[in-house]
């Protein structure tokens, strides 16, 4: 798996410039839109190592920058990208994550540390073309919280397991330390159409970015392919750790609205890590850690739902071994729900 990652990287990089000519037109304005997505391992029967994440985002209508950022988004460089419109967002969000066997009271020193992130995040948004005047995007978020029991974590998934009438784990005593956490996300992506009969279309959209912060320091690269009825003018379903963000809204010219959208996607992506708080352990404190994978690899597939202002879906995410002695690879299911103003 780990040599089929790199060549994995090489080709991403190079669709990313691939000269595939689109005809260039005025980018179509879009509103708001608000995000909700829940990721459980519940959905595909399993409980351990990622356990749970939950994440809400909202994002501004195009061109609106509140609190004077107008001028902090005009000065973001643009190297092989020509902008025509922006947004500006939030996000909020927490990820839980345990070792396999919750039961045991004691440090489980071959298997990944309970720990928990909370945190609340900015988005810079913009849409235009690329090099090669191909539809693109970038994402830039930058997001901070909190590492350790102040992320809540404990006491989010012992309350869900109580309620559910679940065994409650016996181990959120060795989570990790509190630690202050920030990360800042960056993605590019660039779409291209494949096919077009009547309303009926695919894309493949490749994407490569990083991530960088004392919570996770990656770089990644991937793509998506998505076929359907009534494609969003969007680059695909994100997941809570994708770099970029799903940001459409509907065309502020009423004209252009479909009444109704249903697709299908498909999707990889490579990544090596050069650090993952929640494998290496606490930066500034002494503490439970694994040593991690450096080369790792997820794949997903799903459908999406339209419906005028409302969208939901569901993705299934499969996961190579994250650190060294993992046994079993992991997966999680995700919903999605999406309300466009």
């Amino acid at each position: 798996m780990k040599s089929n990652l790199i060549p994995a990287f090489a080709l991403a990089w190079m669709l990313l410039d691939l000269g595939v000519v689109v005809a260039l037109g005025e980018m179509v304005r879009q509103g708001a839109v608000f995000t909700l997505i829940e990721e459980n391992d519940l959905f595909v029967n399993t409980d351990r190592h990622y356990t749970q994440g939950i994440r809400l985002s909202f994002l501004h209508t195009d061109g609106f920058f509140p609190f004077g950022l107008t001028n902090v988004y005009s000065k973001i460089p643009e190297w092989g990208f020509r902008s025509e419109v922006g947004k500006f967002g939030y996000a909020i969000g927490q990820n839980i994550y345990t070792p396999a066997d919750i039961s045991a009271t004691e440090p489980q020193v071959h298997d990944r540390p309970y720990a928990g992130w909370l945190y609340i995040g900015a988005i810079f948004q913009r849409r235009g073309w690329s090099l090669w005047d191909q539809p693109a995007q970038e994402d830039l978020e930058l997001d901070v919280g909190v590492v350790g029991p102040g992320s809540l974590a404990k006491d989010a998934q012992i309350w869900v397991h109580e309620v559910r009438a679940f065994d409650v784990p016996r181990g959120w005593h060795h989570q990790l330390k509190n630690e202050p956490g920030l990360r800042i996300k960056y993605q590019r992506s660039v779409r291209f159409p494949l096919f077009r009969q009547d309303d009926f279309a695919g894309e493949f959209s490749p994407h490569a970015g990083f991530s960088l912060g004392n919570v996770e320091t990656s770089f990644r690269a991937g793509g998506n392919f998505r076929m359907g009825i009534h494609l969003a003018d969007d680059f695909g379903v994100q997941t809570i750790d994708s770099l970029g963000t799903s940001g459409s809204g509907l065309p502020t010219n009423t004209t252009l609205r479909s009444r109704w959208s249903v697709y299908i996607f498909a999707g990889a992506e490579g990544r090596t890590v050069a650090h993952n708080v929640f494998l290496d352990g606490n930066l500034f404190h002494d503490g439970p850690s694994i040593p991690k994978e450096i080369l790792v690899g997820d794949f997903k597939m799903g459908f999406g739902l339209a419906y005028r202002r409302v969208e939901a879906g569901y993705t299934y995410v499969w996961r190579t071994p994250e650190f060294k002695g993992q046994l079993e690879e992991d997966a999680f299911g995700a919903v999605f729900i999406r309300w466009r103003f």
